[in-house]
């Protein structure tokens, strides 16, 4: 395909972060291309994250559930399976969908380098291209942190796990988990189910340490219930390989050594924004800001240079797909009005984490309104009577929700439950809308799900 020579907008990326916004301009008559190395839209997401991870994640629920007499190899080979296909039909809708827009959307298998903030340089199998555009947006995504330790070339990540077409065929009998994040305590829930013996070495002293610490003490519960072996304040010193086997060594903060013993090594200690290799230090030459936290934008996701926009994990913001994907229309939307109308407001984001039990939150938390001098009151709400969670067998589930003191306004929500991560989605709704305890209260929840929980314990707010 000949790739056009102006445009009216050019995406680096082909993830949430970009072709939902693409999409937008497309339809109402601007230009577009969007240029991505995958070849297909998605991202990261589709290819290693959200989508293959949670497929393998509820397939392996659905096996561990049904199956009295346990295969794991079996079941790994059908769950990997399933995840394939859920990827592969991703990817063709999404080819179809690119159709859909053409011809105001050109798309490029390739890799696209920054020559200014009007010009990008297209690297394809067909050659090399330049492309002149009026409005640039950057949504490169993120990349695995890999710590540098001695023998961190032993360490596998979760793609390793997920990606498509290139997940491991065998099932690790152990696994050792650098890292207690959202991915380690993920992974470490899925894999013990199928019987793969799992230690998580994190450095600081709770699982989940970027979350409330109920949350991390609901991840540490869920951990005891699956035999996982957790070792805290623990940072990971080195990787080394014995035999079959591959060595995980930490210190302890008693300064003791902790020697852990696995088939594989997973290195999950997070990921970053991927700011380098595609041309940004043009840009920065000309006053882009970057720093280690990522690109710096506005809440309306404009860069320090007035034609150049980002989105997605590569602003370091909320690293999260759905995020990625507001704030790829946001982008639209503000670049159709030619101002800042349209902004971003983080709190409503959900963070959600898929063990089962879920846990998940949003908005602010407890700290957080105590460093404002916010007055609020919290409801603490027991699942343990709640219908659905009897009906699942899950009743040690739990809500806490914060509100304003004076107007009740819903300021943060916290969950562990069988379907924290559909309850949190209620509060998001919340939040971003300035909904109140009095709101929910009157809200008639279906009969018997969980929703109807939030009700009952809103009610005292009637």
């Amino acid at each position: 395909m000949k790739l056009p020579e102006k445009v009216d907008v050019v995406f680096i990326g082909g993830g949430g972060a970009s072709y939902p916004g693409a999409f937008e301009l497309a339809e109402a008559g601007l230009s577009v291309l969007m240029v991505d190395e995958k070849g297909n839209l998605g991202g990261d997401c589709l290819y290693a994250g959200c989508i293959p991870s949670k497929t393998v994640r509820t397939k392996i629920l659905e096996y561990t559930s049904t199956t009295n007499r346990i295969d794991p190899e079996q079941i790994w080979q059908e769950v990997v399976k399933a995840k394939e296909e859920v990827q592969r039909i991703r990817y063709e809708h999404h080819m179809e969908e690119i159709k859909e827009h053409e011809p105001n959307l050109s798309f490029a298998k390739g890799w696209a380098t920054i020559l200014g903030p009007n010009k990008v340089k297209v690297d394809t199998e067909e050659g090399t291209f330049e492309v002149e555009t009026k409005r640039l947006v950057i949504g490169a995504g993120a990349e695995h942190v890999i710590i540098p330790i001695p023998g961190k070339e032993l360490a596998i990540t979760s793609d390793a796990l997920f990606a498509y077409q290139k997940t491991m065929g065998h099932l690790p009998k152990s696994l050792a988990i650098v890292g207690g994040g959202y991915i380690g305590v993920e992974v470490a829930d899925m894999l013990s189910r199928l019987g793969t013996h799992v230690s998580i070495v994190e450095m600081m002293d709770r699982l989940l340490p970027n979350m409330p610490p109920e949350l991390s003490e609901a991840a540490m519960q869920r951990m005891k219930e699956a035999g996982v072996d957790v070792y805290l304040r623990s940072p990971a010193q080195s990787i080394e390989k014995r035999g079959e086997y591959k060595v995980l060594k930490a210190k302890s903060a008693d300064g003791k050594e902790v020697e852990v013993e696995a088939e594989e090594v997973l290195m999950a200690v997070g990921r970053r924004p991927r700011t380098r290799g595609y041309g940004l230090e043009a840009l920065e030459s000309q006053g882009l800001k970057v720093d280690k936290t990522g690109v710096q934008v506005t809440p309306g996701l404009r860069t320090t240079l007035p034609n150049v926009y980002a989105a997605g994990d590569v602003t370091g913001k909320a690293m999260l797909f759905h995020a990625a994907v507001k704030e790829s229309v946001i982008v639209a939307k503000n670049i159709l009005t030619g101002k800042e109308v349209y902004r971003f407001n983080y709190h409503s984001v959900p963070y959600t984490i898929f063990t089962y039990p879920e846990i998940a939150m949003v908005g602010y938390t407890e700290d957080e309104l105590k460093a404002l001098g916010i007055q609020y009151e919290v409801v603490n709400y027991s699942l343990k009577h709640d219908a659905q969670s009897e009906i699942v067998g899950r009743r040690e589930g739990w809500m806490k929700i914060l509100l304003e003191r004076e107007s009740l306004r819903i300021l943060g929500f916290e969950a562990y439950a069988h379907d924290a991560a559909e309850l949190s989605a209620v509060f998001a709704a919340a939040i971003e809308n300035n909904l109140t305890a009095k709101n929910l209260a009157w809200m008639a929840g279906p009969h018997p799900l969980t929703f109807e929980s939030i009700n009952y314990a809103l009610r005292p707010y009637f």
